[in-house]
């Protein structure tokens, strides 16, 4: 009997170092069997929400008198996505404020193969100050460049140490809406950025990119930048479910000066301070089988009438920006 019971437990310890959290695992063991499951096992399809938050303010004062320009912005985005052939579909909202005005921008985008060689996106924005009815945009680009499994293929090769990024795991799990998951995190500041574009120069070819008068200013305003990332990563299937970034622990001194500077006469013999409260995105991804994505009429009407701008990957850069204002 006491066998019996010394092999059951013996079986129930052995199940939870398959099927669950392993204390064993190490960041390292952990992200390669997170590249490994990207290229031997790609899911089929995932739906992704995405929730970002801006709450920030640009204080200015002259040591008698102060004052506060609030700077905010939220937005939730849903996403449907098919990995091969690639599809997708995006339905998301973005309410902004500054200087006490408000603005809220909707955006709408659908992703095809057109099954000849092109990857077909329709993309719809309306902001509420125009007060125009919005409008669908359409644009074709090569579908080969979007080839997800290969990018998970070429990414199971990446050593992240070697650009800059140092990953650790967390001891104990994490909980991701009833998913037992491993807790992997990194940290990108200045010294990583610079370890980062060393890397692209070696591998382009090209000249040092931080040699750059242009580059070698953003990286001075990036001096106290940290951005947090963690990645939460199913511990039955190392498939990541959720990610998380924010900037909340940075420095940003060197930006308040870059923007006191900007700010000309208007801060002259004043302090100027950007305060952030909160700068964070959340991204969780469901596992899903695939599903059809059906671009609506209105939009097909539209490529149809002669809208067609004829660079999808443009489109969605210049819809992104329109976004950012």
């Amino acid at each position: 009997m006491k066998k019996k019971v010394l092999f059951c437990l013996a079986a129930l310890g052995a199940a939870s170092m398959l099927f669950g959290f392993d204390s064993a695992e190490t960041a390292e063991s952990v992200l390669e069997k997170m590249q490994t499951a990207g290229v031997e096992n790609p899911p089929a399809a995932a739906d992704v929400n995405v929730d970002m938050n801006l709450d920030a303010s640009v204080d200015i004062g002259d040591g008698t008198t102060s004052s506060s320009i609030g700077i905010g912005a939220s937005g939730n985005y849903d996403m449907s996505i098919n990995v091969d052939p690639l599809g997708m579909s995006m339905d998301g909202k973005l309410d902004m404020s500054f200087l006490g005005q408000s603005q809220s921008l909707i955006m709408k985008l659908y992703g095809v193969d057109a099954g000849d060689g092109t990857f077909d996106t329709y993309i719809y924005t309306e902001d509420s100050v125009s007060g125009e009815e919005g409008t669908w945009e359409h644009g074709s680009s090569d579908s080969s460049i979007l080839d997800l499994e290969d990018l998970l293929a070429k990414g199971a090769d990446i050593d992240f140490s070697e650009w800059g990024l140092d990953f650790e795991l967390a001891p104990e799990a994490a909980d991701v809406n009833g998913t037992e998951c491993y807790l992997l995190s990194a940290v990108i500041d200045s010294s990583s950025i610079e370890t980062f574009l060393n890397k692209i120069s070696e591998v382009s070819g090209e000249e040092d990119l931080t040699s750059d008068e242009d580059v070698a200013m953003a990286m001075s305003m990036l001096s106290g930048i940290k951005v947090k990332l963690e990645y939460y990563v199913d511990t039955t299937d190392y498939q990541t479910v959720k990610l998380h970034i924010d900037l909340n622990d940075s420095d940003l001194s060197a930006i308040s000066q870059y923007l006191a500077m900007a700010m000309g006469e208007m801060a002259e013999g004043s302090s100027v301070e950007l305060s952030l409260n909160d700068f964070s995105l959340d991204t969780f991804v469901t596992y899903t089988d695939r599903k059809e994505i059906v671009v609506p009429e209105e939009a097909l009407a539209s490529a149809e009438s002669g809208d067609v701008s004829g660079d999808a990957l443009g489109e969605v850069e210049n819809a992104l920006e329109d976004i950012a204002g």
